[in-house]
């Protein structure tokens, strides 16, 4: 990469491989298939809580740093959205479906991370989740035979809508000014976060008896 890369391509390019790989552990191929049934995608879910409860515990209290403040937006937390619809799918006891190692481990890592840190893992999650959620509403409100919005509450962004949003993302992004040094440290902690969501995802699937790929080297 040349130092005039633009930080999103340059974290495009880094994670696309990684990003594939989790698109194609078992519990998200499942996912995308339409074959993963309530009880899978609810742990799922609430696996995904804490990851969100300690990224927008964080992206509001460094909001002024200026790092952060290219990429925040508060119309993107999802934390709020998540558990409604575990409320919905599961019941108000979902805080006692089993959490993964790996989804701690997660949550700990985040919370004692500084904003160019922060940044990365906002990257993972939120640019995903803009850019494939429309289609995952589809594919799960057709799975789980759910009626209108309800039990998808996650993957609905208000106006102007994923799209915009996503974009505003990215630009935000690009606005990013630091040294050579950390920007790389941004890149590389968005590939920890793909391969953290790898290790979670392929907890989930051994736990639904689901067949598992051989996992990926941290590096």
């Amino acid at each position: 990469m040349t130092l005039s890369t633009s930080l999103a391509t340059r974290l495009r390019s880094a994670t696309g491989s990684l990003h594939r790989e989790v698109e194609g552990s078992p519990l998200i191929a499942n996912l995308l298939r339409g074959a993963l049934d309530r009880a899978g995608y609810c742990l799922m879910l609430r696996n995904l809580q804490p990851i969100y409860a300690a990224l927008e515990a964080r992206l509001p209290a460094l909001a002024e740093d200026p790092v952060i403040a290219c990429i925040f937006d508060p119309v993107l937390a999802r934390l709020p959205a998540l558990e409604a619809d575990l409320v919905t799918l599961h019941g108000a006891d979902w805080p006692s479906l089993p959490l993964q190692v790996a989804a701690k481990i997660y949550q700990g890592h985040l919370l004692q991370l500084d904003a160019p840190g922060l940044v990365a893992h906002a990257y993972v999650r939120y640019l995903g989740d803009l850019a494939g959620g429309q289609m995952l509403a589809r594919i799960v409100r057709r799975a789980l035979s759910l009626e209108g919005d309800r039990g998808t509450a996650f993957y609905a962004f208000p106006s102007p809508g994923a799209a915009v949003l996503g974009q505003c993302f990215r630009d935000g992004l690009d606005r990013i000014v630091l040294l050579e040094a950390a920007l790389d440290r941004i890149v590389d902690e968005a590939c920890l976060g793909f391969r953290w969501h790898g290790d979670l995802f392929r907890a989930l699937g051994a736990d639904r008896d689901l067949p598992q790929r051989s996992p990926l080297p941290l590096a």
